[in-house]
């Protein structure tokens, strides 16, 4: 399984204004060439965290977006579920394969039970415990630089 790029602009652009400071308003240029994302798609990722209450789109001309909630009460999941609506769900193909599988199909509660740790890992996993481990890694991170 993998993520959409959404998501991970959505978390590196959070986890960038947790480490700046939670309460400091960003100009969504600065977050794009901080985290080396096209602008224009950042401010699209940051309507849809907006809209899930997970930043604060401020306007005028100290303008930008700041964390709507502290940063350790906002956990990976929120996140996924800010992008995509839910986890990734297994669709059984039972249907369309008239397969002859029991309804309590050993597949599907595979998949329901890698679904169900893969929430409590993104549940117990904070954007502030992100923005803690890049800050003790990489205190330059926060300083705008040139994208490869």
């Amino acid at each position: 399984m993998r993520f959409s790029t959404t998501i991970e602009y959505a978390i590196h652009g959070l986890v960038y204004l947790a480490v700046r400071d939670s309460g400091s308003t960003v100009l969504a240029g600065d977050i794009a060439k901080a985290i080396c994302v096209p602008e224009s798609y950042l401010r699209k990722v940051f309507q849809l965290l907006s809209r899930a209450g997970l930043v604060t789109s401020h306007r005028g001309a100290k303008g930008g977006f700041s964390l709507a909630r502290d940063a350790g009460e906002v956990s990976l999941k929120d996140v996924v579920e800010a992008i995509d609506g839910t986890l990734p769900v297994y669709a059984c193909m039972k249907a369309t394969r008239k397969c002859t599988v029991t309804d309590l199909c050993p597949v599907s509660e595979a998949f329901e039970a890698a679904r169900g740790k893969m929430a409590e890992v993104l549940e117990a996993s904070s954007i502030k415990d992100l923005a803690r481990g890049i800050a003790r890694r990489s205190a330059s991170w926060i300083k705008v630089t040139e994208c490869a």
